[in-house]
């Protein structure tokens, strides 16, 4: 009977362990938004993540997937990967019970109409094993005001 009893609480201790290591990554969707600046012709991907979890994860990779035909043609991409300065892509680690925070911000050249770039850029975290483990569309979109 005490090897019984023994044997479940492994058991369970091997399973509570196992998904304890899962990533759990949340998307602050209210505070990630696309900004627009007119006056100098640049827009920003500004995006805020938390870890769930009390350990630190990562490596973590992101990238930025526009659906928008006129931002693509408008930025030259229709993919962007979160890079570093020399265009490798940027590992990133966010730690137990912490934030993260991402920012790209590019050039374009064309007329570009807020509304119609709700929901259209998608960001997708994954991990080194470039497995998706979060993903989510942007649906604030900001114009800049300079002060």
């Amino acid at each position: 009977m005490k090897s019984k009893l023994i044997l479940v609480l492994l058991i369970i201790l091997f399973i509570l362990t196992a998904c304890g290591n899962e990533p759990n990554i949340t998307p602050n969707t209210e505070e990630s938004k696309i900004i627009i600046d007119e006056e100098r012709s640049l827009i920003n991907f500004h995006v805020l993540l938390a870890n769930d979890n009390r350990k630190r994860i990562g490596p973590l990779y992101a990238k930025f997937i526009i659906y928008d035909e006129t931002l693509q043609d408008a930025i030259g991409a229709d993919v962007i990967e979160f890079t570093d300065d020399h265009g490798n892509k940027q590992p990133f680690f966010i730690e137990g019970k912490k934030g993260y925070f991402i920012s790209e911000t590019f050039l374009y050249n064309a007329e570009i109409d807020r509304e119609e770039l709700i929901n259209m850029v998608e960001v997708v975290i994954s991990d080194e094993n470039e497995m998706e483990i979060q993903q989510f569309l942007i649906s604030t979109i900001e114009k800049y005001e300079a002060p």
